[in-house]
Order: C-alpha cells, then structure tokens, then sequence
C-alpha cells in the first residue's frame, strides 16, 4: 500500500492525487473501525453489524471510484471475489464447526478481503497467513502460560484485524 501510495501522489495527475486521497480515506476508516471492533470483540467476544456493514458498504462504494480513477477495474472485481471467497470458507468452517469462528467473523473477513483483494492476491494471503499466525502464536502462549485451556473463547476478530492490517502495509 505505501509504495503505492507513493507513486500515486508523485504521479502528478489529478486522477492520481484524487486516488491517493481515497485510499489515504479507506486507510484512515480501516484504522478508525479496526481499532473500535477489535476492543469490542476483546471485551464482549462479538463484531457488531452496525460497524461491519456501514463499513462493508463504505468499502464497497470506493472501490469502484479507485478503479475507475486508476484504470483498473480488474481490480474491484479480484476485491469483491476475495471477500467472497474468505467469506464463503469461514462460512464453510463456521457451519461444520460453529463454536471454532462466529458470525461476526464471516462478515468481517468479508470487508478484509476486498480491502486486501483490490491490492491483490498475495495481499490476501498475506492476510490470511498473517492473522493465523498471530491469532495462533498468541493463543499457544495463552496455553503454555495457563492463562487459557482448551475450552476457552478467544476472540478472532482482533488477529484477522492485525493480520489484515499488516498485510496491508507491507503489500
């Protein structure tokens, strides 16, 4: 996402200018409910839909902007084929294992897929991997620890958060 951002604003163009705007917007909301979902789900173990999907539609109304002003509309339609797909196996997962991931998880990865889907596929891995990994490492730590035992509920949102966050930056 930098070195984009850096070429979009040393590109000179308005379209380029308006883009980096736009994606700067999308960063900065990104950010803002990233924060606020992942102390929610902490706290209350739940991703409430009255963030996810105000944001889910925030997202989803930029990016045909940013692939219009970029010339890139195969890049809307890798984002919304990646939030459909993480969304559709978290489903996957959540109908054969309902206590290993919640509803709000579903939804949520369904937003964090486009955001990374528009960067493109490794971004998405990236995502998926990187938010395993922590939610993992942290979870093993908890167990090794005894802060937590088998049967104990740990929240998923705030790793998918990190996870995706990261990704993001570094792709």
């Amino acid at each position: 996402m930098i070195p984009l951002l850096g070429d979009l604003l040393t590109g000179g163009g308005a379209a380029e200018l308006t883009a980096a705007v736009l994606l700067l917007l999308g960063g900065a909301v990104f950010l803002i409910c990233a924060l606020v979902l992942a102390l929610i789900d902490l706290r209350e173990h739940r991703l409430p839909n009255r963030i996810i999907y105000p944001w889910a539609l925030f997202t989803l109304a930029l990016l045909p902007l940013l692939g219009l002003l970029l010339g890139d509309g195969s890049a809307v339609l890798r984002a919304v084929a990646a939030g459909l797909t993480w969304a559709l196996v978290f489903l996957g997962i959540r109908l054969v294992h309902p206590p290993s991931l919640g509803m709000g998880d579903v939804k949520l990865v369904l937003v964090l897929g486009v955001y990374a889907g528009f960067l493109g596929w490794s971004a998405v891995g990236a995502a998926v991997v990187l938010s395993c990994l922590s939610g993992g490492l942290v979870s093993a730590v908890l167990l090794v620890t005894r802060r937590a035992s088998r049967h104990t509920a740990i929240p998923f949102g705030p790793f998918l958060l990190l996870g995706t966050g990261l990704a993001l930056l570094l792709s």
